[in-house]
């Protein structure tokens, strides 16, 4: 089992001191969401031009991989799209410069109460604004994904949006919470529709409350069945990264990175190593 976390966890520490704490604690790469408290690849200090390679060098002699970009553009409302596409693009040319290969964009939320052909093209919208972020990449080792995020969480949507994009720059990252809103312990039948294009996991967990709200929690607190999704993954020949998605970030009344970050690490290897 590969294990990273994604900074968002860790949002007041700095690029060195995230560095060496992934290696200490044992983790094998990062997922990059915001650094020092900057989240667009285009601010973020330690990757502008002059200071790339001295970057890569920190990241090879930590021993770590960098397994994705996380960006912050959605192509929900085509009216954005210029905003969308210009994150995209600059965490696109990051990724290519430092050998990431998986560059995360969102769907992410359409309206309540669609008819069926409002809806239809609703994810239609969102598969053409993805697919300009795909031809970008052409050429490149990247590859866009579509987190399963917000209401873009159900087997129909994912795949009415996947068999769209054009091309070998697309792929979709499972986060297993926003399906477990809708799926709960029937995990297998939501990854079996989304299996074709799944590239990347993020892990964390919660209490159900409803098919929108959730508490989290750590790691085996919760009740999405983590155990049994992870073995799925392995089972079926999944050998890409698992990350731990801590928002702390967005939730700072979260437990501390420090303590939670090795608690990923024990639960991974007292359940898969």
């Amino acid at each position: 089992m590969k294990k990273a976390f994604t900074t968002l966890g860790n949002p007041d520490w700095s690029f060195d001191y995230t560095l060496e704490q992934a290696a200490k604690m044992g983790f094998d790469a990062l997922d990059l969401r915001g650094v020092d408290g900057k989240m667009g690849a285009a601010e973020i200090d330690c990757f502008r031009y002059g200071r790339l390679q001295e970057t890569r060098r920190k990241i090879q002699q930590a021993g770590l991989k960098i397994c994705c970009f996380g960006c912050s553009s959605s192509f929900h409302d085509e009216s954005r799209w210029d905003e969308a596409l210009a994150d995209a693009y600059s965490a696109i040319d990051l990724c290519s410069a430092l050998d990431i290969p998986y560059v995360r964009v969102f769907g992410n939320t359409i309206p309540d109460g669609l008819s069926p052909e409002e809806e239809k093209a609703a994810l239609a919208t969102i598969a053409r604004g993805i697919q300009k972020a795909c031809d970008y990449a052409a050429g490149t080792n990247v590859k866009v994904l579509l987190e399963v995020h917000g209401n873009i969480n159900t087997a129909e949507r994912v795949q009415a949006i996947a068999m769209q994009i054009r091309g070998e720059h697309f792929g979709v990252l499972w986060d297993v919470a926003h399906s477990d809103k809708i799926y709960k312990d029937d995990f297998e039948t939501f990854y079996r529709a989304i299996r074709p294009w799944v590239c990347h996991i993020h892990l964390k967990d919660h209490i159900r409350i409803d098919t929108v709200n959730t508490k989290l929690t750590s790691l085996g607190e919760g009740e999405i069945p983590l155990v049994p999704i992870v073995k799925m993954l392995l089972d079926d020949g999944y050998d890409g990264y698992f990350a731990l998605e801590w928002e702390k970030k967005w939730h700072p009344e979260l437990p501390e990175p420090e303590e939670e970050y090795p608690r990923f690490i024990q639960w991974a290897r007292e359940n898969f190593e």
